[in-house]
C-alpha cells in the first residue's frame, strides 16, 4: 500500500512541477532554533501549505512574482517575495519571531489541528510536562486528579461528575495517545500504568461529550495524551525515585512492621538520524502500596520487609514498560512520513474492593475481595501520513493491542484489538475559502475476547465486538473573531451478532469579543455502546454477585454549554480566566448497580443479590466550572497558576424508573423494585450515586534561580449517595466491613496538600523532594477503599 501512495503521489506531482516553478525550505523559532510543525505557508492568491514534521514547506507555484505569508500560533506572521521561473525551485529558510500573547496555548484535540485555546468552541484544560515531572507522577491517574473538573474514582475517571462507579467496566471518557484510543477492548477501562508519564508533550482534556471526533466512549469528555517527536539536538532524560508511606492516622489499623516503600525509575531518549526520527523510552516501579502485607491461610501477615520485586501486600505493585517511536521523512516526496509506535508493559498487582473493617482492618482486605493479577499488555501501531502542497493532510493509522490479564481466581481475561483509521483533512486556502479546515474520517474496531470471567448470557467465554463509523467537521472563521464548528458522526456498533447504529451531531461558536475576551457556546450529543464486560461478566468477589445483562442497550446524551475566556497580563504576568455553565442529559443511562436479578433465588448464591449493569432511565448534570491559567514573573520570582472550581447537580430524572422487570419473585424477595429510589443510601436531591459535586483544585509553583517550590490542594465533597448495600453489609453479615460507621464519621470534605522543593544542580542535574498529602489526610474517595497516607519520595532528575 505504501509503494502504491508514493507511485500515485508522484504521478500527480511530477507534471505539475515540470510546468510550475517550486519554493521550498525550513522554517524555524528565531529564538529557540527549534524546527516549527504546522505553519501555514499561503499567497495571496489563496493557494497555500504547511510545514512538515521537519519544519520544511514546499509550495508549487505558477512562473511570476508572488508574496508568501508564512504565519502560526504564537509567531508574528511574515512576508516574502520570490520570483519563481518555469521549472526552478527556489530554496528559502524562514526563521519566526515569537509572539507575546494573552493566552498562547496551542491545542489540537478539539477539531484534530492547532488551534489556539481561545478559539475553542469546547471548555478545555492542558497539563504540562513540567507540572507530571515536579509532582514525580508514577502513573498518569495521579496527575489528572490535579485537572480543574475532573476526578478519579477507584481508578475511573469523572468528569463533572458524568460518571460513577462501574467495577472497571465502561468509561465515560475517551483515553488517547496521540489521538488513538487506549481503552481495553473487552471492558472499555483504561490501564494508568500502560500511559507514558516520560515523553509527554502536554495532556489536553475536553470537558462535554466529544462523540463526534472520538467515538463512543467520549460520552462525558476526552483525555488525550500527546507526546513529543525530536526537534534539535538529541535529548536525553532519567529520573529515579525512591519514597516511603507513612503510618495511618488510625494507629490501629497497623498491623505490620517496618516501612512501605516505592521506588522506580523512568528513562526519555530522543534524537533524529538523518530523516529518521527516534524516541526510547520506558519505566520500572516496585510499590509496596499503602496497605498491609497479605494475610496467610492462619490469618497472620506475611514478611513487611522491603522487595521491590515481590508482591506481598493487598496494594503492591511491580512491573516495567518500554516503548519506541520510529518516524521516517521521505526523501522523495516531500510531506511523505511513515513509521511505526510500540509500548509493551509486564507487571504483577495486588488489589482489593473492599477493606476488610473501618478500623483494624482499615488497610486489609475483606475476606475474598482481594484479586492478584499478572498483567502484558502491548501495542503496536503503524501509520503512514502525507502533507500535500495544497495544504490536505492524509493519514492511515492502525494498531494492533494486546491484553492478558493472568488472576488467581480463575477469573482473567484475554483480548485483542485491531483498529484501523484513515482521517482527512483540508484546508481550503487554495480554493479561496480563507479559515475553512474540514477533518473526515472512517474508523473500523474489531476487539475479541477469551475469558471464563466473560461467559455470562449465552456466551462461552468468547466474545466479539465490532465498530464502524465515519465522520465529519467543518471548522470556520470569520471576521478574523468568529469561530464556527459543526460535525456529524455516523456508528455501527455490534456484539456477538447484536448490533445498534446511531448518528451523532456537533456544533458550537467563539466569538472575540475584544483583544483578551472570548464568548463561546456549543451543543454537542453523545453515545455509549455497552462493552463485552458489561454485557456478559460473571464473577463473585466474596459473598456478593456480579451478573451479566445480555439487555443492556447503548446510552445517549447532549451536552449544552455556554462559556467565557478572559485573558489577562500584569505586569510580567499573564494568563486567563474562564467560567462555564454546563448542562448534559442522558437518556437510558446505563449504571452499574445492586439489586435482586438471580431469578433462583439461594443462600448458594447469597439470595441473588449483587450487581449488574442495567439502563436506569434518564438523568441530568448541571453545574459550573471556573478556572484560571497563569505564569509569568513578579520580580525575581516566576509563577506557574492552574487552579479550578467546579460545582455539579447530578441527578436522577426518573428515580421510579424500574431497572430490571425479571427481578425475583416469591418468598425470597427482597426488593419490591429495583430502582433509583430502593437502590440508594441517600435518595435527597435524587442526587447520583458515587459523584461528588464539589470538586476543588489547585497547584502553584513559583521559581528563584535555582530553587523551585510548589504546593498543590485537592478539595472533594463527600460523596452523598452510594448503594445502600455497602451501608447494609454492616446488617448482613457477621464481620461487617463498617462503610456505613465510616461515612457517619466522614461527612464533611477532604481537602488533600502535595507540596515539593527542588534545585538544579546545574542544567543537567536536579534534585527533589515530593510529599504527598501532606498532612497525612485520612479519607476514601470510593467508600470501601482507602486511600494512600502521606508518601515521601526523593526525587534526581538527569537531562542531558
Amino acid at each position: 500500500m505504501l509503494r502504491f501512495i508514493t507511485i500515485l503521489i508522484l504521478l500527480i506531482s511530477v507534471p505539475t512541477l515540470a510546468q510550475n516553478g517550486a519554493i521550498s525550505g525550513t522554517i524555524t523559532d528565531s529564538s529557540s532554533g527549534e524546527k516549527l510543525i504546522g505553519i501555514a505557508v499561503t499567497t495571496t492568491s489563496g493557494s497555500g501549505s504547511a510545514s512538515d514534521l521537519n519544519g520544511q514547506y514546499m509550495l508549487s507555484l505558477k512562473p511570476g512574482k508572488h508574496l508568501i505569508s508564512f504565519s502560526g500560533i504564537g509567531f508574528n506572521p511574515r512576508e516574502e517575495q520570490f520570483d519563481v521561473k518555469a521549472g526552478e525551485t527556489i530554496t528559502r529558510d524562514i526563521k519566526l519571531d515569537p509572539v507575546s500573547t494573552d493566552l498562547g496555548i496551542a491545542v489540537v484535540s478539539a477539531g484534530k489541528f492547532e488551534q489556539d485555546i481561545s478559539e475553542l468552541t469546547v471548555s478545555m484544560e492542558v497539563l504540562k510536562p513540567s507540572l507530571i515531572e515536579d509532582k514525580n507522577t508514577v502513573q498518569m491517574d495521579e496527575i489528572l486528579q490535579q485537572t480543574p473538573g475532573v476526578a478519579i474514582v477507584d481508578n475511573e475517571p469523572q468528569i463533572r461528575s458524568g460518571s460513577g462507579y462501574s467495577f472497571g467496566a465502561g468509561s465515560r471518557v475517551m483515553i488517547l495517545v496521540d489521538d488513538l484510543p487506549m481503552l481495553s477492548g473487552d471492558a472499555g477501562r483504561p490501564s494508568w500504568g500502560f500511559l507514558p508519564v516520560e515523553n509527554v508533550e502536554q495532556v489536553e482534556v475536553i470537558k462535554g461529550a466529544s462523540s463526534v471526533l472520538y467515538g463512543s466512549a467520549a460520552l462525558s469528555g476526552v483525555i488525550n495524551i500527546r507526546t513529543a517527536y525530536p526537534t534539535g539536538a538529541p535529548k536525553t532524560k532519567v529520573n529515579v525515585y525512591h519514597g516511603m508511606y507513612s503510618d495511618p492516622q488510625t494507629s490501629e489499623a497497623k498491623y505490620w512492621d517496618g516501612t512501605p516503600r516505592i521506588s522506580g525509575m523512568n528513562f526519555f531518549h530522543s534524537r533524529k538520524i538523518g530523516r529518521l526520527s527516534l524516541i526510547v523510552g520506558g519505566s520500572v516501579l516496585g510499590d509496596d502500596g499503602h496497605l498491609g502485607p497479605i494475610h496467610d491461610e492462619n490469618g497472620e501477615p506475611g514478611s513487611s520487609a522491603y522487595d521491590p520485586t515481590k508482591v506481598d501486600r493487598y496494594d503492591a505493585e511491580t512491573r516495567g514498560r518500554i516503548n519506541m517511536n520510529l518516524r521516517v521523512q521521505s526523501e522523495k516526496i516531500l510531506g511523505l512520513s511513515y513509521g511505526i509506535n510500540t509500548n509493551w508493559l509486564k507487571g504483577e498487582s495486588m488489589s482489593t474492593l473492599l477493606w476488610g473493617n473501618d478500623t483494624t482492618g482499615l488497610y486489609s482486605t475483606f475476606s475474598g475481595a482481594a484479586t492478584r493479577t499478572k498483567q502484558v499488555i502491548g501495542n503496536v501501531d503503524p501509520y503512514v501520513e502525507y502533507l500535500s502542497a495544497k495544504g490536505s493532510h492524509h493519514s492511515l493509522r492502525g494498531r494492533w493491542q494486546k491484553l492478558d490479564n493472568d488472576n488467581d481466581n480463575d477469573q482473567g481475561n484475554f483480548s485483542d484489538v485491531l483498529y484501523g483509521e484513515y482521517q482527512i483533512q483540508h484546508n481550503f486556502d487554495s480554493l479561496g475559502i480563507k479559515e475553512l479546515t474540514a477533518t473526515g474520517g472512517l474508523v473500523g474496531i474489531v476487539s475479541t475476547s477469551e475469558a471464563e470471567l466473560y461467559s455470562g448470557g449465552n456466551t462461552d467465554g468468547n466474545n466479539e465486538a465490532r465498530n464502524y463509523a465515519a465522520f465529519l467537521q467543518l471548522d470556520k472563521k470569520f471576521f478574523n473573531k468568529l469561530n464556527v464548528s459543526a460535525g456529524l458522526r455516523y456508528e455501527y456498533f455490534d456484539i456477538n451478532g447484536t448490533s445498534e447504529s446511531r448518528p451523532v451531531f456537533r456544533s458550537g461558536a467563539t466569538y472575540a469579543v475584544t483583544r483578551a475576551t472570548f464568548v463561546r457556546a456549543s451543543f454537542g450529543q453523545g453515545y455509549r455502546f455497552p462493552t463485552i464486560a458489561e454485557r456478559h461478566i460473571r464473577t463473585a468477589v466474596g459473598v456478593i454477585n456480579i451478573f451479566p445483562n445480555e439487555q443492556l442497550t447503548s446510552e445517549s446524551s447532549y451536552n449544552a454549554e455556554f462559556g467565557v475566556k478572559q485573558g489577562f497580563k500584569i505586569g510580567g504576568f499573564k494568563g486567563y480566566f474562564d467560567i462555564a455553565y454546563f448542562q448534559q442529559e442522558y437518556e437510558d443511562f446505563i449504571e452499574f448497580t445492586f439489586g435482586q436479578w438471580n431469578p433462583v433465588a439461594t443462600t448458594d448464591n447469597f439470595f441473588g443479590l449483587g450487581f449488574k449493569s442495567v439502563n436506569t432511565g434518564n438523568s441530568k448534570v448541571t453545574g459550573l466550572d471556573i478556572s484560571i491559567v497563569g505564569q509569568g514573573s513578579i520580580g525575581p520570582l516566576e509563577f506557574n497558576v492552574l487552579a479550578g472550581y467546579t460545582y455539579a447537580n447530578p441527578t436522577s430524572t426518573t428515580p421510579h424508573f424500574i431497572y430490571d422487570t425479571s427481578a425475583v419473585e416469591g418468598p425470597a424477595t427482597l426488593f419490591d423494585d429495583v430502582n433509583y429510589i430502593s437502590t440508594s443510601s441517600d435518595t435527597s436531591g435524587y442526587v447520583l450515586k458515587y459523584r461528588l459535586e464539589h470538586l476543588l483544585r489547585a497547584d502553584l509553583q513559583i521559581d528563584y534561580k535555582n530553587i523551585s517550590f510548589g504546593t498543590s490542594l485537592r478539595g472533594n465533597s463527600h460523596m452523598k449517595n452510594i448503594d445502600s448495600i455497602f451501608e447494609e453489609l454492616d446488617m448482613l453479615l457477621a464481620e461487617a466491613p463498617g462503610i456505613g460507621e465510616w461515612r457517619e464519621r466522614h461527612k464533611t470534605s477532604d481537602f488533600v496538600v502535595d507540596t515539593r522543593l527542588s534545585y538544579s544542580l546545574n542544567e543537567t542535574h536536579k534534585i527533589a523532594l515530593v510529599v504527598s498529602n501532606l498532612l497525612n489526610h485520612e479519607y476514601a474517595i470510593r467508600p470501601g477503599a482507602i486511600e494512600p497516607p502521606r508518601t515521601t519520595t526523593i526525587q534526581y532528575t538527569f537531562n542531558l
